[in-house]
C-alpha cells in the first residue's frame, strides 16, 4: 500500500493499513530487481500449440475446499493460459534470472522503454505471485546490504 493511500484514508483506517504492513517484508527497488522469480513446481504445465502456456491448478483439498466445492459446484481443477509474453515471462521465473535480467530481456525482443518494461513486468510478477504460481527468492548479499545500510542510518 503506498504513502499516498495511505494517507487518503480515515485516522482509524490508516491504523489498520500500517498494522497489516508490518508482517510484509519491505524490499528496496534494488533488492526486489534482484529477486529472483521461481516457479511453482506443484502445477502441471504444458505447451499449447499456438506457444500459449497452460497451468493447470487443482482445487483446495481441504475440508473447506471440499465443502466450498460442493455447495458452490467448483471443479477439480482450472486451468489459466499464458499467452505469448506472459509464456516468455514464465519461461524465465527458472530461479537463475533476476527480475532485472527479465526486464532486459524484454526490453531487447519486445523493442520497450526499460521503465515500461520494469514496471510491467514487476506487476505481472507480482500477480502471478498472489495466485502462488511463482515465488521469489531473494539473495542474501541483498538483504545484508539493506540491514548494514540501516544500521548505517541509525549511527548518523
Amino acid at each position: 500500500m503506498s504513502l499516498i493511500y495511505a494517507k487518503s484514508m480515515s485516522a482509524n483506517q490508516e491504523k489498520i493499513a500500517v498494522k497489516m504492513q508490518k508482517g510484509k517484508p519491505r524490499l528496496t527497488r534494488r533488492q526486489a530487481l534482484s529477486a529472483l522469480p521461481v516457479r511453482n513446481q506443484a502445477f502441471a504445465v504444458r505447451r499449447t500449440e499456438n506457444g500459449e502456456t497452460e497451468i493447470t491448478v487443482p482445487r483446495r483439498n481441504d475440508w473447506l475446499g471440499k465443502l466450498l466445492s460442493l455447495i458452490l459446484l467448483i471443479p477439480k481443477e482450472r486451468k489459466i493460459v499464458l499467452e505469448a509474453v506472459g509464456s516468455e515471462v514464465w519461461d524465465m521465473c527458472d530461479g537463475a534470472h533476476t527480475v532485472s535480467q527479465m526486464a532486459d530481456a524484454l526490453v531487447k525482443k519486445h523493442k520497450l522503454d526499460r521503465r515500461e518494461a520494469e514496471t510491467s513486468l514487476t506487476e505481472y510478477l507480482r500477480r502471478l505471485g498472489k495466485r502462488r504460481l511463482i515465488a521469489f527468492a531473494i539473495p542474501k548479499t541483498a538483504l545484508e546490504r539493506k540491514s548494514s545500510a540501516a544500521g548505517r542510518d541509525r549511527t548518523a
